[in-house]
């Protein structure tokens, strides 16, 4: 290219030129170079330096350009200029990128290279980098393979080298969330400081929690410049293993805010790491970042999501179906965007995923939404993989249970006699094991036919049906043993765990529909549950639906169980909706303990973050030795969050005291 004769650009280079004829003519032609990229980037240029060129200049950086590609042997000149602002060890980087990848499969010698760090003249407030390599390209060969991995070794350089500086410039400024910026300071901190003594834990905790982290960032800021090999000695490397998962699925008009994505991922990723090392491994971590796409030039407003976790067991794992449908549970009228969904399995104990979806238009409550919410939902819909159970059939147990069966029909009105078990479940199915003891007449169908005749979802599968005996010497008692299998989509709850009191039920509505009235032998009060359960919500239809899988577990977890069945619905609406209150209005550090009277019920709601603590109040309450309809309690973990309940049915004061002084004993305990 030619360069006009005079240069607009005066550069101030970063060190003394000491008058050294050699070295004044190195610093000529590296700003020869430069005036060379910025004119091949710009056509129209005026003879003024001005604010608003260089804003337009640092938001298309880094320049990376490189000469014709000839016939072999020929030499291969590789130029860039970028910003030097947290780009420490880019050249050696650099280096090894050419070495390792520019011609994929082959190590390349740099032949040479020059490289200045300067400032523009009268602008010296921001440093930058110039650099130009020559590589020589010794046979055609490695022409073709140039030719072909070229545009692609192009755009990943500029992506990483973006996505380093936009890391580091985060870790400078802390642009986080509370938490996340005291984990990455005290990271950060512990790598840049040699002796790491002279940090105090406690000190750094408290200025994270009084809100003074900002009055740090100039501290932070020298130090990553003045100990940059502290910071992260293979930042650059790490960078360029987490683009080639990105690789081909970005086009060039997203290159920076792919960058924003790796930056955050990595970030994560260590915020993570940091939080695993201060001994919270039983813990679930999950930081998100979700990414405006409105501002490209898209017909539809697009966000991406990205999010980084840690698995805390071997055989948990979660997927695209769970994300959208976390998604889905805040938002509504969203689209998938084809081929966005990416995911990290390179560390065993962490998750890392990125998705896209699109809508007309995302409001910005929408998205204050997602940020607010998609954590929870996250962590309610992991999922667990699960080993096939061999479990024989039991002769002994199915024998006592026809005797049982045969037991209660003594007359010939008697409805069918019904047991249900659980049986197996597949990877899609789940089957129940059925005996069915009744009374044959002239009329009567067999199983099967009753099946064949009926259009059922469930699958049969007859194991056998024998007589086992006469009822008044004349009617012969039946015993049908089978197996009934469905889809068990159908039963997943929020978490996906299998919901088989569900699933039993609608076995139990289908099978009356295809052999008519039974009686459910070991379902009566299983019934009676779900009826319960029906009720406490049908009292509660303002309810969210993210609240209602919250209301199943605080209802099976109250003990003793019978009290699911016959306490007053009110009671247990009143109970829920105070501990649905208490937890999003409160925030504590050990222990909450909030009380109420109504209708001679005492009521008392307990929140903490400890295990031990729970496990404490139960233990002492548990010595008291109230009767079993006395105290009525229920226990529910969220979010790291432990709830603890009870129910006192009585309004005499010293029961009451004596029952609160005890759960308050725990609370005056140092942990």
């Amino acid at each position: 290219m030619i360069i006009k004769e005079k240069k607009i650009f005066k550069l101030t280079p970063c060190f003394d030129l000491e008058y050294d004829t050699h070295l004044y003519s190195y610093f000529l032609s590296m700003e020869g170079l430069v005036n060379e990229l910025i004119f091949s980037n710009f056509e129209d240029i005026e003879d003024t330096i001005s604010k608003e060129f260089f804003y337009k200049l640092n938001q298309i950086l880094p320049i990376i350009s490189h000469s014709e590609i000839k016939d072999a042997p020929f030499c291969l000149k590789l130029n860039i200029l970028c910003s030097a602002t947290f780009n420490h060890g880019l050249e050696k980087f650099i280096h090894d990128m050419i070495s390792k990848w520019l011609i994929f499969g082959k190590n390349i010698s740099i032949n040479a290279n020059r490289s200045m760090l300067f400032s523009f003249d009268k602008m010296h407030l921001k440093k930058y980098f110039a650099g130009q390599y020559f590589i020589n390209i010794e046979n055609s060969k490695n022409i073709l393979l140039l030719n072909k991995n070229l545009p692609s070794f192009l755009n990943e350089l500029k992506l990483i080298i973006l996505s380093v500086q936009r890391t580091r410039h985060i870790l400078s400024l802390n642009h986080l969330t509370k938490e996340q910026k005291s984990l990455i300071l005290k990271t950060n901190l512990n790598h840049i400081i040699d002796n790491k003594n002279i940090v105090n834990d406690n000190y750094i905790y408290q200025v994270s929690k009084e809100k003074k982290l900002f009055e740090l960032h100039d501290n932070i800021s020298k130090l990553i410049h003045k100990k940059p090999l502290q910071l992260d000695k293979n930042i650059y490397e790490s960078f360029y293993n987490q683009s080639l998962i990105f690789k081909n699925k970005f086009s060039i008009d997203k290159e920076k805010h792919l960058s924003r994505i790796i930056s955050f991922q990595y970030i994560f990723k260590q915020s993570i790491q940091d939080h695993l090392l201060n001994g919270n491994k039983n813990e679930r971590a999950i930081h998100i970042k979700i990414v405006n796409f409105s501002s490209l030039n898209t017909k539809e407003s697009i966000l991406g999501i990205l999010v980084v976790m840690n698995l805390l067991h071997e055989n948990e794992y979660f997927e695209k179906s769970f994300i959208l449908e976390a998604i889905s549970s805040v938002i509504k009228d969203f689209k998938y965007v084809e081929n966005s969904y990416i995911v990290d399995h390179r560390d065993d104990k962490l998750l890392s995923f990125y998705i896209e979806i699109s809508k007309k238009s995302f409001t910005l409550n929408e998205i204050k939404e997602l940020k607010n919410r998609l954590k929870n939902e996250f962590q309610d819909r992991m999922k667990h993989v699960l080993n096939p159970i061999f479990l024989p059939r039991n002769e002994e147990e199915i024998l006592r249970n026809i005797v049982v069966l045969s037991k209660q029909i003594q007359y010939v009105k008697d409805l069918p006699q019904v047991i249900i078990s659980f049986n197996k479940q597949t990877l899609k199915e789940i089957s129940f094991i059925v005996i069915l003891l009744r009374l044959v007449k002239k009329d009567t169908l067999s199983i099967k036919d009753h099946f064949s005749y009926s259009k059922t979802f469930l699958r049969l599968s007859l194991d056998e049906s024998k007589i086992v005996g006469l009822l008044k010497k004349k009617h012969p008692k039946e015993a049908n043993i089978f197996r009934v299998s469905l889809n068990k989509f159908n039963f997943f709850r929020r978490d996906y765990s299998l919901d088989l009191r569900k699933a039993r039920q609608e076995v139990v509505k289908e099978l009356k529909n295809i052999i008519g009235e039974f009686r459910d032998f070991n379902g009566g009060m299983l019934a009676k549950q779900c009826e319960s359960l029906d009720h406490l919500k049908s009292l509660m239809p303002e309810l969210k639906k993210s609240d209602e899988f919250l209301l199943e577990n605080f209802f099976y977890s109250i003990r003793p169980g019978i009290m699911q069945s016959i306490l007053d619905s009110n009671v247990l609406k009143t109970f829920f909706s105070k501990f649905l209150e208490m937890f999003r209005k409160t925030e504590f550090e050990k222990m909450k303990i909030e009380t109420f009277n109504e209708n001679k019920y005492f009521y008392v709601l307990i929140l903490t973050h400890f295990k031990k603590v729970k496990e404490d109040i139960i233990l002492n309450v548990n010595k008291l030795k109230y009767k079993s309809f006395e105290l009525i309690s229920s226990s529910v973990e969220l979010n790291d969050i432990k709830f603890l309940g009870y129910i006192l049915k009585s309004d005499d004061t010293k029961i009451i005291s004596k029952f609160l002084k005890t759960v308050q004993s725990i609370e005056h305990k140092k942990l």
